[in-house]
């Protein structure tokens, strides 16, 4: 079927949230249609669609064929899991699970949006905007919110916000609030430079008590964070001291347990997982692997960030985490969560996806960038002439090579690449671009600080090559520029 006619929907993310879409043209198939609205809600996730099927008195039907579609229509996403929110699949398996049959834990589905979307409030509250917004249009008068009025607003505002971000950023959260006031003008601040100056504030410290109730509620994101100073607690840690949040732009920071999951559970399947390892590459059961560490996400992601165990004990215990499939199969057959939509482009210098050597230019493209930054990146990337075990540095990848002397550290054809973490060798790669991909997503993994040294190169990776910016970064000037050279 052609591409033809407006389509208009209406995408409903769950019982309380629905965005409207329209698209000039319909899509060829159905996945355009999912690539397309992917692109258009700045989603990061990956979905299957259902549709109000006009056939069957508008019950909900999986959509399988694109022509099956009204042209206005409703579209439920419903929501596909990974491991880690990044594809484990092999060459041959592709594992996906629907959410609803695995992981039911309150996970965030979505990053920060580029317009963010102000919730319906009250009865009541809607219909003073309302009424308020029709006042402001006529003659510019603003309304006057009773304290009820006031407080169901910055509380639906709060939880809409703690929805995308526990810890949104004071950019973000007055885009919140200009969004807001675009929408209700009737709020508008007479004695402010913006028109929302004040709405941020109120919003800002409506979070901190958000987070403060959701601590209380046992939400794991937050209630790492309690126990601070405070007068019921005078002899606690300074409230900013070692806040433990989002560094680089993750959704799900620190995820609850899956609901029936415990501590005990979840160990278990831990240590069903070191079992498997101990078998050999054939004789392990792949399908229960993919199925532990989707469950164990949590359990894994609270060791890391609440004790920073040392790579060496993550390897005992975490085996798969540290296997080839989880790390550079990222754009093998599709691409799935944040980091591997935008991993492509590191991918590009893969060999068997160039055709014109455009390995060699992404190499040495890569390699170049912290001699154009100024960084001294000699202790980050190595080279040595035999196989290693144990090397010492904290993280580097070290090149197996024939050449006496190698630029930049960087091989075009090293024999293989050492990866390097707190001095023992935890994989190995015979690409070197794939390597430094494999210690991207363990940095990102282990929740590891960049090398002071290389600090540039890697918010390069982060933030111009991926997009993982959750905008607190100030970027360095060189980058800054660089960044606006290749937009």
């Amino acid at each position: 079927m052609e591409a033809t006619g407006i389509l208009k929907l209406r995408v409903i993310l769950d019982k309380d949230n629905a965005e409207k879409l329209i698209l000039p043209s319909r899509p060829n198939s159905v996945q355009a249609l999912i690539d397309e609205i992917k692109s258009r809600l700045n989603f990061t996730f990956d979905f299957r669609l259902q549709f109000h099927d006009p056939d069957f008195d508008n019950a909900l039907c999986n959509l399988v064929k694109i022509e099956d579609l009204p042209a206005i229509a409703s579209v439920k996403v419903v929501r596909l899991v990974e491991l880690d929110r990044i594809s484990t699949s092999t060459d041959d398996t592709i594992l996906q699970t629907d959410s609803t049959d695995t992981i039911d834990s309150p996970e965030r589905v979505s990053r920060w949006p580029e317009v963010f979307i102000v919730p319906p409030f009250s009865y009541e509250v809607e219909h003073v905007l309302r009424e308020g917004n029709a006042a402001f249009d006529k003659d510019g008068k603003v309304v006057t919110l009773t304290r009820d009025q006031k407080h169901n607003i910055l509380e639906t505002m709060g939880e809409e916000i703690y929805k995308l971000k526990a810890y949104p950023s004071t950019t973000q959260i007055g885009k919140a609030a200009e969004a807001l006031v675009r929408k209700h003008p009737c709020l508008k601040e007479r004695n402010s430079d913006t028109g929302w100056e004040g709405w941020k504030n109120s919003l800002r410290y409506k979070m901190g008590n958000q987070r403060k109730k959701m601590a209380k509620a046992g939400i794991m994101d937050v209630a790492v964070n309690a126990g601070k100073r405070s007068r019921t607690n005078p002899d606690g840690a300074s409230p900013r001291a070692n806040i433990k949040r989002p560094r680089r732009g993750e959704v799900n920071f620190l995820p609850s347990y899956p609901s029936g999951e415990t501590r005990e559970s979840l160990e278990t399947r831990r240590l069903e997982m070191v079992e498997e390892f101990k078998k050999t590459s054939a004789e392990r059961d792949i399908p229960l692997i993919h199925q532990h560490m989707m469950r164990t996400f949590a359990l894994r992601r609270e060791e890391i960030v609440t004790t920073s165990p040392p790579v060496s004990e993550l390897k005992d215990r975490w085996p798969a985490l540290f296997h080839e499939t989880q790390l550079i199969g990222l754009d093998k057959k599709r691409k799935t969560g944040r980091v591997g939509e935008r991993m492509e482009q590191l991918l590009l210098a893969h060999g068997k996806q160039d055709k014109n050597d455009i390995y060699a230019t992404r190499t040495a493209a890569l390699a170049g960038l912290p001699m154009y930054l100024k960084e001294d990146s000699s202790e980050i990337f190595k080279t040595c002439k035999d196989e290693i075990e144990f090397y010492e540095a904290t993280i580097a990848l070290v090149a197996d090579v024939d050449e006496e002397e190698v630029p930049g550290g960087v091989p075009f054809s090293p024999r293989q690449v050492f990866i390097v973490l707190e001095d023992q060798v935890v994989m190995t790669h015979h690409s070197w671009t794939d390597a430094l991909v494999c210690l991207f997503g363990l940095i990102y993994a282990l929740h590891l600080s960049y090398p002071e040294k290389c600090t540039g190169f890697f918010e390069f990776i982060q933030v111009v090559l991926l997009k993982l910016d959750d905008e607190r970064k100030q970027l360095k000037p060189k980058l800054q520029t660089l960044k606006n050279e290749l937009v």
